[in-house]
């Protein structure tokens, strides 16, 4: 009888933990779901189970990880109980040495023979790979690129005679720029009184104190 014969008959293998030796090709452990058996020679040497979804991005909205989830804080986490994901991370190149990790990037820190090191993905959004528009080059998965504002432009008019405004007058600056109230004296007696200039961003664009896109806060977790 084929595989898919008996698997029709006995159902889908359940087991409480996962087993270390294969049982089948596809099992249901709870609280990890289904999971496949893998063999991979060479960089990240794994041979077990590991989830459908290992190393897949979960936007987390629970207080706590589900069974299934490891939080993206840059914690440590276990080579031994974690190998599947260890495994996964080296063998899609995520994984870089100790001194390169850094916080905002998705790369996995090699600490030491026990221990490695989970990205930081806090106070950053993602963003799909694809052209880098100030440089034309190309996104690289798990790359960080730092907040940008577009940019904000202006412009005032002032006497080709005198350097100063041409009058007191609103219609005489644009954008960003703005006059001040009332006249000041100049800096000294013979040159006269002189109106502000005041740059502010926030007369043509929305501001806070970071640059930001509207976003919505969730725990950034991984499935392991």
């Amino acid at each position: 009888m084929s595989a898919l014969a008996d698997s029709i008959i006995t159902g889908p293998m359940f087991f409480q933990a996962i087993p270390a030796e294969k049982a089948a090709a596809l099992i249901f452990v709870p609280g990890l779901g289904w999971l496949e058996w893998v063999e991979v020679a060479g960089t990240g040497a794994f041979k077990g189970y590991r989830t459908l979804r290992c190393g897949a991005l979960e936007f987390g909205t629970t207080t706590v990880p589900r069974s299934y989830e490891a939080d993206l804080v840059g914690g440590l986490a276990s080579k031994t109980a974690q190998a599947s994901l260890w495994a996964w991370a080296q063998q899609n190149g995520h994984v870089v040495v100790a001194a390169a990790w850094t916080a905002r990037e998705f790369k996995f820190a090699d600490v030491d023979d026990t221990y490695f090191r989970l990205p930081d993905l806090r106070n950053v959004g993602t963003r799909f790979t694809g052209t880098n528009a100030d440089t034309a080059g190309v996104r690289g998965i798990g790359s960080f690129q730092a907040d940008a504002l577009q940019n904000i432009t202006g412009s005032f008019k002032r006497s080709a005679s005198s350097g100063g405004l041409v009058e007191n007058n609103p219609a005489t600056v644009t954008g960003a720029f703005g006059l001040g109230t009332g006249a000041t004296p100049g800096p000294s007696a013979d040159s006269g009184a002189y109106v502000p200039v005041i740059f502010d961003a926030s007369r043509v664009a929305r501001t806070a104190t970071e640059t930001r896109h509207a976003n919505t806060a969730f725990a950034p977790r991984i499935n392991i």
